[in-house]
């Protein structure tokens, strides 16, 4: 009787242990001015997307996300050059200003990505 209360009791613990939460630490590489912000988003499935503004740094910029709850991501960047949080777009289509996007595996407690900066040719 003893042993089946100490089963249960440890079995309840182990079912009341929630998962850590993930961190996911993104380099954004060829940022190519330091005008305006990076703008990020982290789309988790079953999970609200997870946003982030940071500065606009020549070369690279860091982001970090922490509160992630699945094994993987969608990351999404733009870089806001004229500071109108969007996407702007070109009378071709196209777009006007750095992007990229990258699915993302998250397998450990904290992730890492580098991500590349793609930027429309002058017209």
């Amino acid at each position: 009787m003893k042993t089946t209360k100490i089963l249960l009791t440890l079995a309840a613990v182990a079912l009341s242990v929630v998962a850590a939460a993930k961190e996911l630490t993104v380099t954004v590489r060829n940022v190519r001015s330091t005008d305006g912000s990076i703008l990020t988003m982290l789309r988790i499935p079953g999970q609200q997307p997870l946003y982030a503004k940071t500065p606009a740094g020549a070369d690279t910029v860091t982001v970090h996300f922490e509160g992630i709850e699945g094994d993987e991501a969608g990351v999404w960047i733009i870089h806001d050059e004229n500071g109108n949080y969007q996407m702007d777009m070109r009378e071709n289509g196209g777009p006007a200003e750095g992007y990229a996007t990258r699915d993302c595996l998250l397998p450990d407690e904290r992730n890492t990505v580098e991500i590349d900066l793609t930027y429309p040719e002058s017209e």
